[in-house]
Formats: C-alpha cells, structure tokens, sequence
C-alpha cells in the first residue's frame, strides 16, 4: 500500500499549527529568565467541542418528521 505523497506535508503542517496550542515550546529561555507560563488547551477539550459542534450540523441537516 502506497502512501500518497501530501499526506507527509499535511501532517507537519497540522503538527506546527497545534503545538503552540498545547504549549509546545522548543525555545529555551534566557539565563535568569523565567519561562512562559504554559497554556491550559487540552486535546480532549478540543475533540469535545469538535464533537459537539458535529451533533448540532447533524441535527440542523435531519429531516423532520
């Protein structure tokens, strides 16, 4: 099975898109220098609200009866 050749570009992309959301910070900081306070997103939180946000487009399309 061959692997299509933008699924490699697409997952990088989407991997730097996200790591500043979930505090992913390869940046060391100065001597002296405290670091950033990290943030609080949560992957889960995200899926969350993905998934709500589905079951309302799913309920919006639903024919009525």
């Amino acid at each position: 099975m061959d692997m299509p050749v933008w699924i490699l570009p697409v997952v990088l992309v989407a991997i730097a898109v996200a790591a500043p959301r979930y505090g992913v910070d390869s940046r060391l900081p100065a001597p002296g220098e405290l670091a950033a306070p990290r943030s609080r997103h949560l992957v889960r939180d995200d899926v969350v609200a993905l998934l709500r946000a589905a079951r309302q487009a799913v309920r919006a399309h639903r024919p009525r009866a």
